[in-house]
């Protein structure tokens, strides 16, 4: 056999090889991490779970819904939930469906397997759903104690894990300590427990880790905090409950413990809402695998600011409070939002554009900017009004912005863009690689997989919203209400409008016409396409 046909048969040995590398199932036992139930939590009434045959605390949270945080490294991993109760799984549906994991239903209990991290939601009979946030085997935990780490339990900081005992002073200390670390970038350190906290101020060059089982507790009272904003809406005071200092940069928050919003009692008993993270004129931004938990305000508020990463959260707010949204971006520049699941009433994930007298943004450092450059990658999204949204207020240009691969678990409406404060433009607009899974509620008169809307709601007019592209969606439910694509008047349309490879409920092919598609309610169009 000549030189070049063993070589071409060994570059196709390797080839074939390779091939099995990547695609091949690992085949070893994962390691599981579970974290301890946090003293303020109840365990759930409903719901137990073993992975692996190690426990893992299962939160009883509201009545939509209880969770359970773990971290694996890759391998097998099969997950066991019982059901407390005794009864028989006798019906079940596992999310995000497009993965296509397997449950095998034994009695009591609903057993599947994963080989990698992933986050779950699923039903059980008539059961309220069941959350499951497997992240990865954390590979850059640091040290409890050594040169740079500002542990808030050691001397001089000396917390104490309490539901009541206030731990500002030691934790803003340890803040400010890990700041002005010489060796550069401190990390601030906060071990299992709960430790309530008042206003905390992060300062540049410094991290904050959050051990698995760390609460940080919004202390609820308002006489506790600085008020930040006045919410006209709700007749409300908001604080800024976790903000960066105006002008600082490389700030880090990572993890798998909580920031817990107590948004519940806070608004209810003291009529106090917070934004957990206020991200405030910063550069340089990392959140990455923290749970952020009941929050009585927009949750995760990057606010004219550049260069952030948010990866890897659980936003988990409730279902019988409004105005919680997840994250909202705003007025912010190359922002990444990936691999993440936010579960709210109001939007999960969602970008803004204000004026500086608007009742929020009144103390908002800086002057308003554009939005430009923001991605959300590889989410999913649970909520009553839209899994992915552009707007409302667009009152300064937001261009350039990216919802790929994510799913909408449930929601009123699956993906828009609603402009309906201010008149700047929306501009170079991207979905793709949505999977809308389900459309159970009703936002306005909207129950629809996909809204394109300008509203005069400031009486200023509105802007454009030109040059849109909707591709590789598949709509599991299409809801019962038409699409909308409505501009505001021939002189603001809605322009070069593009829908390609959407894929319907009962079809197998992508659609061709807006009839298809459900887009049958139009207004002051131009240029709307639609193609296989």
């Amino acid at each position: 056999m000549n030189f070049k046909i063993c070589r071409g048969l060994f570059m196709l040995f390797l080839a074939v090889l390779t091939s099995f590398q990547l695609f091949a199932v690992p085949m070893g036992t994962a390691k599981i991490f579970s974290y301890p139930l946090p003293s303020i939590y109840k365990a759930s009434s409903f719901f137990e779970l073993q992975v692996n045959g190690t426990g893992i605390p299962v939160v009883g949270y509201n009545d939509k819904y209880d969770y359970a945080q773990l971290s694996m490294s890759k391998g097998k991993a099969e997950f066991t939930i019982s059901l407390k109760n005794g009864d028989q799984v006798s019906a079940y549906h596992i999310s995000p469906k497009k993965l296509a994991v397997a449950g095998i239903p034994h009695g009591h209990t609903l057993s599947f397997t994963l080989y990698k991290d992933e986050y779950l939601i699923i039903k059980i009979n008539r059961f309220r759903e069941l959350v499951i946030v497997a992240d990865a085997a954390e590979g850059n935990k640091p040290a409890a104690s050594g040169k740079g780490i500002f542990n808030i339990t050691g001397k001089p900081y000396l917390a104490v894990s309490s539901a009541t005992e206030l731990a500002t002073e030691a934790v803003q200390k340890a803040i400010d300590d890990a700041a002005a670390y010489k060796g550069g970038k401190g990390i601030v350190y906060v071990p299992a427990g709960v430790y309530p906290v008042r206003n905390l101020k992060l300062k540049s060059n410094m991290s904050l880790y959050l051990e698995g089982g760390a609460v940080l507790l919004f202390s609820g009272q308002e006489k506790d905090f600085k008020i930040s904003a006045r919410k006209a809406s709700q007749n409300r005071n908001i604080t800024w409950w976790i903000a960066t200092d105006s002008g600082a940069h490389d700030i880090r928050i990572y993890g798998r413990g909580t920031l817990d919003g107590n948004g519940k009692y806070a608004t209810e008993k003291n009529n106090l809402g917070a934004h957990i993270l206020a991200i405030m004129h910063t550069d340089r931004f990392e959140l990455n695998g923290p749970v952020i938990r009941e929050s009585g305000a927009w949750a995760i508020i990057p606010t004219r600011s550049k260069n952030l990463v948010f990866q890897n959260f659980k936003l988990f707010n409730r279902f019988d409070m409004g105005e919680n949204d997840g994250i909202d971006v705003i007025e912010s520049q190359n922002v990444l939002v990936k691999h993440a699941i936010g579960i709210a009433l109001d939007d999960p994930f969602s970008t803004k554009t204000w004026m500086q007298n608007t009742d929020l943004c009144r103390n908002w450092p800086g002057k308003p900017m554009v939005q430009d450059g923001v991605v959300f990658d590889d989410c999913i999204s649970w909520t009553y009004c839209y899994g992915y949204k552009i707007g409302q207020g667009v009152m300064q240009d937001q261009r350039n912005i990216v919802f790929k691969d994510c799913v909408v678990y449930d929601a009123a409406v699956g993906i828009g863009i609603h402009h309906k404060w201010g008149t700047a433009s929306v501009k170079n607009v991207l979905f793709d690689g949505i999977d809308i899974e389900r459309l159970s509620y009703q936002n306005d008169d909207h129950r629809t997989w996909a809204i394109f809307l300008m509203q005069n709601g400031d009486k200023k007019g509105s802007g454009p919203i030109d040059n849109v592209l909707v591709k590789n969606v598949l709509v599991r439910d299409q809801g019962k209400s038409p699409g909308k694509i409505k501009g505001i008047s021939a002189a603001t349309p809605i322009s070069n409008l593009r829908f390609k490879n959407i894929v319907m409920p009962g079809t197998t092919g992508a659609a061709s016409t807006l009839q298809q598609i459900n887009m049958t309610d139009t207004s002051y169009t131009r240029q709307i396409e639609i193609k296989k």
